[in-house]
């Protein structure tokens, strides 16, 4: 249910403001992250960018921690790939295969590590109110079904080091990062984090009832 959400009891938002990037990932994406550790990362992810012209949100690629994503409105899909096939019924797909060492951590981006098959496993539909668990080595893609989709994802703590890549799947090149990641104010903080309140009902219990 919707308010099983696990937010955070307090927010803080000038640390929301250090640890947030507009047009994360990819344009329209925006990342406001609630709450930050080692052992557990508080995250949400608007999407108002145009659904039709963005079939998945991201490239195929794993991660570098176990997480559950919760969706609080709006409508998404998981779609999840293996290296080996599962189905005679769904052939794989060449994709280009990029080891990522993310900028944010000071890494270069995108490295070409070769070519490999990928076959869609299953995929999943999942409304407000829905969650769903991945591991750190599961590859999976998004797409965004309803404008305005908002997502709240639990990150737990990193399995794999810091100094080893994650890996990203792509029918070309790697995705361009220029002009990602830039930074938001704390009014737009604030704006964001009211707009999750409308969407869902839900309030923050502390640190937002009175701000600017």
């Amino acid at each position: 249910m919707l308010r099983d959400l696990p937010l955070p009891k307090r927010i803080d938002v000038d640390q929301i403001v250090a640890n947030s990037f507009k047009d994360y990932h990819v344009k329209g994406f925006d990342y406001i992250c609630l709450q930050r550790s080692l052992e557990e990362t508080v995250k949400l992810y608007f999407f108002d960018g145009d659904i039709s012209k963005l079939p998945e949100v991201v490239a195929p690629h794993d991660h570098r921690y176990d997480f559950e994503t919760y969706v609080a409105a709006g409508l998404s899909e998981n779609v999840w790939f293996t290296r080996s096939p599962i189905r005679k019924d769904r052939p794989g797909q060449i994709f280009n295969w990029f080891e990522y060492r993310t900028p944010l951590n000071g890494g270069n981006g995108f490295s070409f590590a070769g070519e490999d098959e990928l076959f869609e496993a299953k995929r999943g539909r999942f409304g407000q109110g829905d969650s769903y668990f991945m591991h750190a080595e599961d590859l999976h893609t998004i797409r965004i079904v309803q404008n305005e989709t908002l997502l709240m994802l639990v990150q737990f703590e990193d399995v794999v080091p810091l100094d080893k890549p994650t890996s990203t799947f792509c029918k070309g090149n790697a995705p361009s990062l220029d002009g990602l990641y830039t930074k938001f104010t704390a009014d737009e903080v604030i704006s964001r984090l009211r707009k999750f309140e409308e969407r869902t009902g839900l309030l923050f219990e502390s640190g937002l009832r009175n701000a600017a």
